[in-house]
């Protein structure tokens, strides 16, 4: 969790683990979508850090870094938002002259020893303080 306005503030206290490469040679995330499991989930922002710290309590803005977000906030029940992910760095096949240009591979790259947890800009109070969002990551491990 941080603040609205600065997420170089970054606080374990609101966040969750999502992946744990702390004891493997790492993974690749392909896709994170957030499922809003109520109508009227209060407009917020999730948002997806990679870390090495080994718990929530130990994050701390010279361990962790924000590396995408998306703002939720839903009408309906089950509303999916899906996170645009970063361009990785392997190569796209070329099929034009400017394919390369146009189609990128998109996740996030963990390496060995790092964490990804997850995090809301403001607490999620509507329609109750009960409201949650689930997050899913797709991916693999090494």
């Amino acid at each position: 969790m941080t603040t609205s306005t600065n997420f170089n503030t970054v606080s374990g206290g609101g966040c969750t683990l999502l992946v744990d490469c702390s004891s493997n040679d790492g993974a690749v995330i392909d896709s994170i979508s957030i499922i809003a499991n109520e109508a009227s989930t209060t407009a917020s922002t999730v948002l997806v850090f990679l870390s090495v710290a080994t718990a929530t309590n130990g994050i701390t803005a010279s361990n962790t870094a924000c590396i995408a977000s998306a703002a939720i906030g839903s009408a309906t029940a089950g509303q999916r938002t899906n996170i645009s992910l970063p361009a990785l760095t392997v190569p796209v096949p070329s099929t034009t002259a400017n394919a390369e240009l146009d189609k990128k591979n998109t996740g996030i790259y963990v390496p060995s020893g790092a964490l990804i947890y997850v995090g809301v800009n403001a607490v999620l109070s509507a329609p109750s303080a009960a409201t949650r969002v689930h997050v899913f990551a797709q991916g693999g491990f090494f």
